[in-house]
């Protein structure tokens, strides 16, 4: 650690607002005529349960026949299946004619019994298979918050709008190839799997990300023909629903529910289960040391810390969600803020690179999209204040990064908690961008406050931490 300068003084800045030349136009209504359906999309417009059939007697036989290649030859499936499955119905699935083949909402394995028994028993496993992973990484609560937010953020820089037919082929590449790879059943031929595409340990916005920037280039002419959209490579089997559909319950209280740590003890158990019968194929037991071991990003640590110490989401059904109307989508809309003021801080010392402010704001700038703060005070600050901007949405930011930071001198934290206490700004948390080498104030605040630190195995006095990788410019 070098040894920083001597305090320097505070100094009293007004915050600049960010002046926007003209602002987004609003896109209009679609027609009746152009709006999507809606169950198309695996979204559920009213929280109800969907009607449960009865099988015949050979489509029972059937699914016991499935039931059992599934314990035969994935114990660990099978287990998953019983324990947090289970609820679906005696059998461990819950059979309805209101899904063209199968589903999840990341609690029951749906079945359309007159589609999903004309594939023969290896596909049947296969597709079980499908489902249970869904469940276990809670791939439709995943869904559902990108498609809310409307948009993707990525560290480098790069935002692009959410589609939904694109992710649900995302999250369908990722759990198929390792399905494939761990030799689960027969894979069917409408299937979504191409290795050049996604792996069973890739990320769903990496992957999203692919397939966005293939389509681009087939719009525009490029790439082989008949390979937009994925559709070249494959096709889907089954839909991702809201959370809570099988219960008829709001997604956001169905996501509250879930109760994480019951389903770690259950995929513990059943990696032992298989593990001790010699039925865990190495790709599987990667996949699931990784759940149960799991290397939390930063980002999810930052969100994490939001949703423990800031603000309430409000959502009402009066006023509906303008970014998914327009895609005929019902959805409730926020109403309010969903938090007070909020001060983020940028250690613009000579020891902080570009590199590290792009990854820093390319994640901050989607979360408090969602956490949608009454003000939002940005304060870059070496050994001084060097500038204060208040930002209203993802404008304000852009314009933030492209203008660049001011500083490069000496490192010391205290003049941004002095310049909100001589500003009678109260925060409901401060975040501070920094590699923590500098001068911190004798006591902590009285607000939480986050230290982003790009550097390894340094604590602050006081405050939470989470270390922040650096994100090379490609």
């Amino acid at each position: 650690m070098t040894s920083t300068p001597p305090r320097p003084q505070p100094q009293r800045q007004p915050p600049v607002r960010v002046q926007r030349t003209s602002q987004p136009p609003v896109p209009a209504l679609q027609t009746e005529e152009s709006v999507p359906d809606i169950k198309s999309l695996g979204l559920s417009f009213e929280h109800k349960a969907p009607n449960r059939v009865d099988v015949t007697p050979a489509q029972a036989k059937a699914w016991d026949e499935t039931r059992t290649a599934l314990l035969w030859g994935s114990p660990a499936f099978s287990h998953i299946l019983y324990t947090m499955m289970g609820e679906g119905g005696p059998t461990g699935a819950y059979f309805t004619n209101e899904i063209p083949i199968a589903a999840c909402d990341d609690k029951f394995l749906f079945l359309n019994p007159e589609a999903y028994f004309r594939y023969n028993l290896g596909e049947r496993v296969f597709i079980a298979g499908h489902e249970i992973i869904h469940a276990i990484m809670a791939h439709c609560g995943q869904l559902k918050r990108h498609e809310r937010r409307g948009k993707i953020s990525y560290p480098d820089g790069v935002t692009l709008p959410f589609d939904v037919n694109l992710f649900n082929q995302s999250l369908d590449y990722i759990v198929n190839d390792l399905l494939v790879e761990s030799r689960v059943g027969t894979k069917p031929a409408d299937c979504f799997h191409d290795k050049s595409i996604a792996t069973g340990n890739d990320s769903a916005i990496e992957v999203f990300r692919r397939l966005y920037e293939d389509q681009e280039i087939q719009s525009k002419g490029g790439g082989d023909k008949g390979q937009d959209n994925g559709k070249g490579r494959g096709k889907g089997f089954d839909e991702h629903l809201q959370p809570g559909s099988g219960e008829g319950k709001n997604p956001t209280q169905a996501e509250q529910d879930r109760n994480s740590s019951e389903w770690s003890t259950a995929v513990a158990a059943a990696m032992h289960s298989a593990k001790v019968q010699g039925k865990l194929p190495a790709a599987m037991e990667e996949f699931f040391k990784h759940l149960l071991e799991p290397q939390i990003s930063w980002a999810e640590k930052i969100e994490a810390f939001f949703a423990r110490k800031v603000g309430n989401q409000t959502y009402s059904w009066a006023e509906l969600d303008r970014q998914l109307v327009v895609r005929g989508i019902g959805a409730p809309g926020r109403v309010g803020y969903g938090a007070g003021t909020i001060v983020v801080a940028i250690d613009t010392s000579g020891s902080i690179g570009i590199a590290e402010v792009e990854t820093f704001f390319g994640e901050v700038r989607g979360i408090l999209e969602d956490l949608r703060p009454k003000k939002l005070f940005i304060v870059q600050c070496d050994a001084a204040v060097q500038v204060v901007d208040e930002a209203v949405d993802d404008l304000d930011l852009r314009h933030l990064r492209d203008r660049g930071i001011k500083g490069r001198g000496g490192t010391a934290f205290e003049p941004v908690f002095d310049w909100v206490a001589n500003n009678h700004v109260e925060p409901e948390c401060v975040v501070y961008l920094t590699d923590l080498y500098g001068s911190f104030p004798q006591a902590a605040p009285s607000y939480p406050t986050l230290w982003a630190s790009i550097s390894k195995g340094i604590n602050p006095p006081w405050g939470d931490l989470v270390e922040v990788p650096v994100q090379q410019r490609k």
